[in-house]
């Protein structure tokens, strides 16, 4: 499918999470589906103005990802244009500007979720990136910071942006990600009023729910972040479903999260194969697999005791002994 300049597999697209979407973890999502763009974690314009080879362990290897999406937070014009200099010599597919992000942090900062309030500063970056980027660009907002935004005005916004396409997560800046706050109908109103194409995100939990999003605001792709944490089989779930109208069901327990961590570890060491990570193969791979684990284990019975063994890990030996004891246990 093609969302602007971008020619995609399929319209899935898995959501830039901070400390979540590393790289072994976006190969794990597509090692089960084709997912047709994954996204980076977002990277902060400051972070990369001040010190650009930080970015060095973010973008590790990513040429190996296409096609892949870089999203940028950040409120400075100036800085802005810096990192898109120093982010050209990186191959990867999409720009993505971030004016969604709900945290105090990016709120303090005047940046991320703060620029749905500040729309004369989001025009100002916007212009930049899509004048200073070779990639297609994209950006993230959210339906209105307290309350919904003009429909009238974000979409002249956006339409004479020179953007590829625009991706809406469907609540509140102030809303974060509370349950009962998604507000498909000002989604539905916007991409009846774009004509670019628009990626809906928010609450897509299973294949129940896609369907309902995009049946009723007719987005063009959709994007899922938290819900591949602990189930990467998602993606392939949902279109099943979308496709072939065949439910797919997930019933997650030791064995599926038994194979799913050999699959993982077997992933990190393939990406870390012959080659050494800034921060160190062996700290990054304990990491990565301590997280995963914690979310791999969820809705597993009696699983409270797991995640909080696996929290208080210290090391690649300590993880591996308490899984290899939960994995072994007869019930």
């Amino acid at each position: 499918m093609k969302l602007g300049s971008l020619n995609l597999e399929n319209r899935y697209i898995l959501a830039p999470m901070l400390n979540v979407t590393t790289s072994p973890y976006r190969r794990f999502c597509r090692y089960f589906f084709d997912i047709g763009l994954v996204s980076c974690p977002m990277v902060y314009t400051k972070r990369i103005e001040k010190n650009p080879e930080s970015i060095e362990k973010d973008l590790f290897k990513i040429e190996e990802e296409n096609p892949i999406s870089v999203q940028l937070i950040g409120s400075d014009p100036e800085a802005l244009k810096k990192t898109i200099d120093y982010l050209e010599s990186y191959k990867f597919d999409v720009l993505d500007l971030n004016a969604g992000c709900p945290s105090k942090r990016a709120i303090k900062a005047k940046e991320g979720g703060y620029l749905m309030k500040d729309l004369k500063n989001l025009k100002v970056l916007i212009q930049i990136a899509v004048k200073y980027s070779a990639k297609p660009t994209s950006l993230k907002i959210r339906t209105g910071y307290e309350k919904p935004f003009n429909i009238k005005e974000m979409a002249k916004l956006v339409n004479d942006s020179g953007l590829d396409f625009i991706i809406i997560h469907a609540r509140l800046v102030k809303s974060s990600f509370s349950k009962g706050t998604l507000d498909l109908e000002t989604v539905k109103e916007l991409k009846e009023s774009l004509t670019i194409p628009l990626v809906g995100n928010g609450d897509i939990i299973n294949p129940i729910s896609a369907k309902h999003f995009i049946d009723y605001t007719n987005v063009d792709a959709f994007m899922i972040g938290r819900e591949s944490m602990g189930n990467p089989e998602i993606f392939k779930q949902i279109h099943e479903y979308l496709v072939n109208n065949k439910i797919v069901s997930f019933k997650n327990n030791r064995k599926t999260m038994e194979k799913y961590f050999k699959i993982y570890e077997n992933i990190i060491d393939e990406f870390f194969d012959g080659i050494s990570h800034p921060l160190c193969n062996e700290e990054i791979k304990f990491i990565d697999l301590k997280r995963n684990a914690i979310w791999l284990s969820k809705n597993i019975d009696k699983s409270s005791n797991i995640r909080s063994q696996l929290s208080k890990t210290k090391n690649l030996i300590q993880l591996k002994e308490i899984l290899s004891n939960f994995f072994s246990f007869k019930s």
